[in-house]
C-alpha cells in the first residue's frame, strides 16, 4: 500500500469517525426532543460531510486510475478537475 494511500484512508476514516459523532448527536437531540430547526441544520451538515467525502474518494480512485495507465497530467489540469467535480456535487 503507498504512504498516499494510507495518507487517504485515515482521512477518510477520522471524516466517518466526526459524521458518527455528529449522527450520534443528532440521534440525542431528538431524542431530547430538540427544535427542528437545529436537527435539520444539523441533518444538514452531516449530508454535506457525507457528500464531501464521497467526492474525496471518488477522487482518489480517479487519481489511481490515472496512475495505473501512466497518463500525464499536470497538477494545474487535475486542480481543473477537482473543480469541475467539486461543480458537480
Amino acid at each position: 500500500m503507498k504512504i498516499k494511500d494510507l495518507e487517504q484512508k485515515k482521512r477518510v476514516v477520522n471524516r466517518l469517525r466526526r459524521i458518527e459523532g455528529q449522527i450520534r448527536g443528532v440521534v440525542q437531540m431528538v431524542e431530547d426532543e430538540s427544535p427542528i430547526q437545529t436537527i435539520s441544520q444539523q441533518l444538514s451538515a452531516i449530508r454535506s460531510a457525507v457528500t464531501h467525502t464521497m467526492y474525496e474518494e471518488f477522487f482518489c480512485a480517479l487519481e489511481k486510475i490515472i496512475d495505473k495507465r501512466a497518463v500525464d497530467i499536470q497538477e494545474k489540469d487535475m486542480e481543473e478537475l477537482r473543480g469541475i467535480l467539486k461543480g458537480i456535487r
